[in-house]
């Protein structure tokens, strides 16, 4: 399992970073690292004067709240679904008992 892992660097507002990855999330985490680093640059426009850790939480609580917002996405469509799978099996039982 260990044989998937790569040492890659990845830069992160100024900073490298060595990390151990696995082969198939090498691609992953060099997009999230770009992510945090267009971010940095898009908050740095907007607000001015702040420090890095400053951008820094704002980066990590917008992904805590978009990480959220996914999350409860999934749950509606997971409650959608087993909604529908009750109805139709509802609907199923009440045209056996109208056949019968």
């Amino acid at each position: 399992m260990n044989d998937d892992l790569i040492n890659i660097n990845v830069l992160i507002f100024d900073r490298v970073y060595p990390l151990k990855v696995h082969r198939l999330e090498e691609e992953k985490v060099r997009q999230a690292a770009k992510n945090i680093n267009d971010k940095v640059i898009e908050y740095q426009k907007l607000y001015a004067g702040r420090d890095k850790q400053d951008f820094l939480a704002m980066i990590a609580l917008t992904l805590a709240v978009d990480n959220q917002n996914k999350e409860s996405a999934t749950d509606r469509f997971m409650s959608e679904e087993v909604l529908q799978k009750d109805l139709n099996l509802v609907q199923e039982a009440l045209t056996l008992a109208i056949k019968s």
